[in-house]
């Protein structure tokens, strides 16, 4: 009897113990210092999370659309010479994928931590062109360090436009020849600072050497033609937005297609939560149950593949 006894209260002890340390888990806090791509890379991940139980954890922005890697700087040294000047404070400051504050300095959510990972990138179209990294992302770095200490910091590496940008083709710069140098790029101040990348953009090239997401553009296509509410091309295997139909800003009654060839669509955004969750959480990305709506099983099952093969690459 009392053995029997002594086992239950073992056993209630090895519970207790269990549940405690389960309880006692850290919650584990991301910032990401960046713009529109870093919001489109975490747009999924705290659904992402929130499926994986075992996880506790807050993914945080500093946002700014279209901010570079000088304008990040700059914006910090208008603080710096004066905390109340508005002009250093236009940051929007989103908590898993909610706005929680507008018209916040960097400064100051670097110090609403503590932070276990603070990332900073370069804007999507100057991503191409060394020079712009310098001496901006050591000047980012160290700001990063001066106010999140303990902080470990990595680079974000953004990807290549989709073929029928428009931007791109302004340029006469193809996505394969935009993601070389990108990625050079990235793994180049990478190196210098001592950090690693989060190779999203790689994870991007990846996925489109799979037949599920080799887009081709529509032949003879005239947006401009088009009346609302008439069909779009077929998208489904982009990993880019696209074309949508949009409200003309003047004329409310109008509307007319839009076309985004550089942001990510719903399987990109997906794909990039995808490699942020098994880079900072160490976890197999193949074994995640979220699906947002309207990617289908097998379209998230590919892309949870190709995450998991882009960060065992990494390694």
């Amino acid at each position: 009897m009392a053995s029997r006894m002594l086992i239950g209260i073992s056993s209630l002890f090895a519970l207790t113990m269990a549940c405690t340390a389960q309880e006692a888990a850290p919650k584990i806090r991301i910032l990401g210092v960046g713009n529109s791509f870093t919001r489109n890379s975490t747009n999924y991940l705290p659904a992402i999370l929130r499926s994986d139980k075992a996880v506790d954890a807050d993914v945080a922005l500093a946002y700014i659309g279209g901010c570079s890697l000088d304008k990040h700087v700059n914006l910090a040294k208008i603080h710096e010479a004066d905390p109340d000047d508005p002009k250093g404070k236009i940051y929007t400051y989103l908590m898993n994928a909610k706005r929680a504050r507008k018209n916040v300095s960097l400064k100051e959510m670097l110090l609403d931590g503590p932070w276990d990972y603070v990332t900073i990138q370069q804007v999507s179209h100057k991503s191409h062109k060394s020079e712009t990294f310098y001496p901006y992302a050591k000047d980012l770095y160290d700001y990063v360090r001066k106010y999140a200490p303990k902080a470990t910091i990595a680079i974000h590496e953004t990807w290549s436009h989709r073929i029928d940008c428009a931007r791109t083709k302004n340029w006469k710069l193809l996505p394969e020849a935009m993601y070389e140098k990108l990625h050079a790029n990235y793994a180049k101040v990478a190196a210098e600072l001592g950090v690693r990348v989060i190779p999203v953009g790689t994870a991007f090239e990846n996925a489109k050497k799979r037949p599920l997401w080799q887009y081709v553009p529509p032949k003879d296509f005239d947006p401009k033609a088009l009346v609302y509410p008439a069909k779009l091309p077929d998208e489904s295997k982009s990993l880019h937005s696209g074309y949508s139909w949009r409200t003309d800003k003047k004329d409310k009654t109008r509307k007319y297609v839009n076309m985004d060839g550089a942001h990510a669509g719903r399987a990109g955004e997906y794909l990039g939560a995808l490699v942020w969750y098994e880079f900072f959480f160490g976890k197999d990305a193949r074994a995640v149950t979220y699906v947002p709506k309207g990617l289908s099983e097998e379209q998230a099952r590919s892309l949870r593949e190709v995450a998991h093969q882009t960060m065992a690459e990494a390694k």
